[in-house]
């Protein structure tokens, strides 16, 4: 297998934070933490030479609630470590893969989105809910269809992958190989299980069926009581097709007047009621802006510590140093399809059908974004790579495919400070907590600016959640949970700031991949840009872009670049969307017809006027709340980077987002 020690190494941290148990070999997570640098490079040559093979989970059984027993699998800690690097290695071909329709383990989504997605179906009445279980899901997957789906996803880990789900489950001392099923408990299963009816989800959105599934937990809405038949004849019979069959008690189709639970969820007479919140747990949850437990005291060394300055007194100038604060070069953007980017004598030349469009000295660019069928010649590649300029792919539409830049840019002491915070339960979701507040304030600030002008109930609405949700979050106690309040604020968060986009504009809830209307479109070519700008000023400083604490460390993902967008979300990206819109900067021919997957994109015309107003919109001034200057906000995004440095190394306690005023 084609693996390095890293992601190993990764793998391995991510699986010290679960369960201490052991597998059949004895060995639990502490006795292998001893001994652990010993046990990557044995397991990492074993995997090099093909000699790995993953030995049988120990099984037990659970009781569950109604008096039944559940089969639970606990793979062995070197089987875990190679489950959770599989599991990330098919994060993003699964998550091209899946529909918007599925909730269950899958990052970022949850129980909440799951049932706010049903209520927005299940609001407008009269409405007959189809609810359903698949019994022994997870007993009956059949394997040929799984590894099936496995080489259509990714071929070069499907075999990885079955060898995980066919090793066996060890009971008492009894080993037995079933044929079909996933074992509960392995990492892999929840993913696998979503695989596998990722077909049946795809046939029931064709048929025009408005689903919504979490896990093995089925919901539909239909119009009428002969409707909800049909619907669940035909799921019946394509879930027969997949040898899985539904729970007849758990099975039933409720009239319009009739209330029932989905996910702990109560639907009746088209409202949604809210399971009450989990109990606070003594010592796992902390306000935001408490002082964390105090870090042991480091050499007096540091990097340049630009947010642990104190706010100016108000009788000095708030005026920046222009030593330290000007903005540097420029983004160099190629939208031209076709076009050639070369170097001669030190300048970066831009041609389109032979003909020079534009050049600029190597001296002034700091960044170079290709949309489309760019290409750059083997000068510009050296030279870019030479001074450190990176380059990043994007779709013509402004999707994100990769970047060009020198290995190893990441610092060897933030990388160890990194790795260890990274183990820190308590650091991971304080910083966290930190994170999805800042998002969820700034998303309210900018939905009661928007308001002022063009007032809506939707908008009113979301304010009024947001602010409920802020005052909640304490009561988050993992990561989660955190997550399912994150995602919650968003879907109350977009249907009101959709509300307030002029009127062919507006549109109730966030879709990407593709984006389905103009907005959603914008939205999702500003966060690439978003991202981006925040991923350069994390690798330019010296930190490893995957560690972050929201979203999990995962290869293929940059979790601290997510991290840090969340914060900029609304107040840079969508409020300049809002503007783009509600000015009529853009029209609605602007945008190109529907492909044949529903996708809405900019046509390259209006992408170059996108673009060139996203630049200014970087170069505008406001205030950083922390230093107290005024900045651009590309500036303060590196302001902001610094900041979680700080955080990171111990110089200030907790990590300070930026946080717009209410004013």
């Amino acid at each position: 297998m084609d693996i390095n020690q890293y992601q190993l190494r990764a793998a391995w941290q991510q699986v010290k934070r679960g369960s201490r148990m052991a597998g059949v070999d004895g060995i639990t997570v502490d006795w292998f933490a001893s001994i652990y640098r010993d046990k990557l490079q044995q397991l990492h040559q074993q995997l090099r030479n093909d000699s790995y093979f993953p030995l049988p989970a120990k099984g037990f059984f659970l009781r569950k609630n109604n008096g039944g027993k559940r089969l639970v699998g606990i793979s062995t800690v070197r089987d875990r470590i190679v489950q959770r690097w599989l599991l990330g290695e098919l994060y993003l071909p699964l998550e091209d893969c899946f529909l918007d329709c599925s909730y269950a383990y899958r990052p970022g989504r949850g129980i909440q989105q799951s049932a706010w997605h049903y209520f927005e179906l299940y609001q407008t009445q009269p409405t007959w809910t189809v609810k359903a279980d698949i019994a022994q899901f997870f007993d009956h997957l059949c394997h040929g269809i799984l590894r099936t789906a496995l080489d259509n996803l990714d071929g070069d880990c499907a075999e990885a992958v079955m060898q995980q789900v066919e090793a066996g489950i060890s009971i008492e001392g009894i080993l037995t190989r079933p044929t079909q099923g996933v074992v509960q408990g392995n990492i892999l299963s929840g993913a696998l299980a979503n695989l596998y009816l990722t077909e049946f989800d795809r046939r029931c959105i064709e048929s025009g069926y408005r689903l919504v599934r979490y896990g093995d937990d089925l919901v539909l809405a239909c119009d009428s009581l002969p409707e909800a038949d049909r619907v669940l004849s035909d799921i019946e019979t394509w879930l027969k097709q997949l040898y899985l069959a539904l729970q007849p008690e758990k099975t039933h189709i409720f009239a319009p007047d009739e209330p029932f639970t989905f996910l702990s969820y109560r639907f009746e007479d088209g409202t949604l009621t809210e399971p009450p919140p989990p109990q606070l747990k003594h010592g796992l949850a902390r306000p935001y802006g408490a002082t964390p437990k105090r870090r042991p005291a480091r050499p007096p060394s540091r990097p340049p510590r630009a947010c642990s300055l104190k706010p100016p007194v108000p009788q000095r100038s708030t005026a920046p140093p222009a030593h330290y604060f000007a903005e540097p070069m420029t983004t160099l953007y190629v939208t031209d399809q076709g076009a050639y980017l070369k170097v001669k004598h030190y300048q970066f030349q831009v041609f389109f059908q032979n003909q020079l469009q534009m050049q600029v000295p190597v001296n002034r660019v700091t960044h170079i974004v290709l949309f489309g069928c760019c290409n750059l010649s083997h000068g510009a590649v050296r030279l870019a790579l030479t001074r450190g300029i990176s380059v990043t792919y994007l779709s013509n539409q402004g999707r994100y495919f990769g970047r060009l830049n020198r290995q190893g840019t990441a610092k060897v002491e933030y990388l160890a400070r990194q790795v260890e915070r990274a183990a820190d339960g308590d650091f991971v979701r304080t910083q966290a907590e930190a994170i999805v507040r800042a998002k969820l304030h700034n998303s309210r600030v900018l939905l009661l600016r928007l308001n002022r002008r063009r007032r809506t109930l939707e908008a009113m609405k979301a304010i009024e959640q947001l602010e409920k949700l802020l005052d909640n979050l304490p009561l988050a106690d993992s990561i989660e949970a955190l997550l399912g309040y994150e995602g919650k604020g968003a879907s109350v968060y977009f249907r009101g700031f959709g509300s307030l986009l002029k009127e062919q504009f507006q549109f109730e809830k966030r879709n990407k991949r593709p984006p389905k209307d103009p907005a959603n479109s914008l939205m999702s070519l500003g966060y690439t840009l978003l991202s981006y700008n925040v991923y350069a000023f994390v690798e330019a400083i010296g930190l490893h872009p995957h560690f972050g604490n929201l979203h999990v460390t995962l290869d293929h993902r940059p979790g601290l670049v997510c991290d840090l967008m969340e914060e900029f979300r609304s107040p840079l990206v969508d409020s300049f969307v809002a503007f783009l819109v509600n000015s009529s900067v853009l029209q609605l021919d602007d945008f190109t017809p529907p492909d044949d997957r529903g996708g809405v994109y900019l046509h390259p015309d209006a992408r170059r006027k996108f673009v060139k107003h996203w630049e200014d919109k970087l170069q505008t001034e406001m205030t950083h709340l922390t230093t107290g200057y005024r900045v651009t906000y590309r500036r303060c995004i590196e302001l902001q980077v610094r900041e979680y440095l700080a955080c990171l190394l111990g110089d200030v306690e907790a990590y300070r987002p930026m946080l717009r005023p209410l004013t």
